[in-house]
Order: structure tokens, then C-alpha cells, then sequence
């Protein structure tokens, strides 16, 4: 599992990820360097996880059996009842991390810790940051 991990992270703010960033671009700017960053914006990120992923996540983790199988049973047989005028209609949920969920963010971080862990130059590096 990679430190790269900022968002929902215990004792890691987006203050140390800035402070982070700043020790890796000022000596650059310092000897009159180039530094580009970039940035990745997932839209609808936490609603369109796929849990087969996220499930694939866990096994590279080494997850215990029993937390594995707790998560797979999180993602199956999932609705969403939506109730207007006194008419509800349920349709069957296959992807995403309910958003406001204890586990949610642990799923995210599953999900996008790979990409966080690609190799790249010594004059590059990667960070996860959510909010």
C-alpha cells in the first residue's frame, strides 16, 4: 500500500500534501527549473467505482478472508428506493461507493492506490489527494 495517500487519510491534511509539493518544486525553481504539474478530476468518481475493482484492490492488499467476503457481500444485491408523492421506485445499484459511508473512502483508496504507485522518473512524482 503506497504513502501517497492524502484524502481520508488519519493525521494527513492537505496541508502536508501542499508542504509535500513545496519541498519537491522549490529546489527545482531554485536552480531556474521547469516544473509542470497536473491534475486529475474523476467526475462522478465515487459513483462510478467498480466493485470488481475494488474487490481485485482488496486481494492485491492481502485483505483478510473474512473483511474480503464482508465487502463482497457490501456490493451485492444493492438498491436505491426513490420515494416522491407516494411513489417509489427501486432500481438495482452495480457500481459506486455510496458517498457519506463509513467505507467509501477505504474503497477509494483501494481503488486508485495503483495508480498512485506508478513508476515514474526520479524527477516525477505522484500524490492522491481527495476532498
Amino acid at each position: 500500500m503506497t504513502n501517497k495517500h492524502y484524502g481520508f487519510i488519519t493525521q494527513k491534511t492537505i496541508i502536508d500534501a501542499i508542504m509535500e509539493a513545496k519541498s519537491f518544486i522549490e529546489p527545482v525553481l531554485e536552480r531556474r527549473g521547469v516544473v509542470i504539474m497536473t491534475s486529475l478530476e474523476v467526475k462522478g468518481a465515487f459513483d462510478a467505482a467498480s466493485w470488481t475493482s475494488v474487490l481485485h484492490g482488496l486481494k492485491e492488499f492481502n485483505c483478510p478472508r473474512n473483511l474480503y467476503n464482508l465487502s463482497k457481500r457490501y456490493f451485492s444485491n444493492r438498491t436505491a428506493v426513490l420515494t416522491m408523492n407516494n411513489v417509489s421506485e427501486t432500481r438495482r445499484i452495480t457500481k459506486g461507493c455510496p458517498q457519506g459511508s463509513c467505507c467509501g473512502p477505504g474503497f477509494w483508496y483501494v481503488l486508485y492506490n495503483s495508480l498512485l504507485e506508478i513508476e515514474l522518473t526520479n524527477h516525477s512524482q505522484t500524490r492522491g489527494l481527495c476532498w
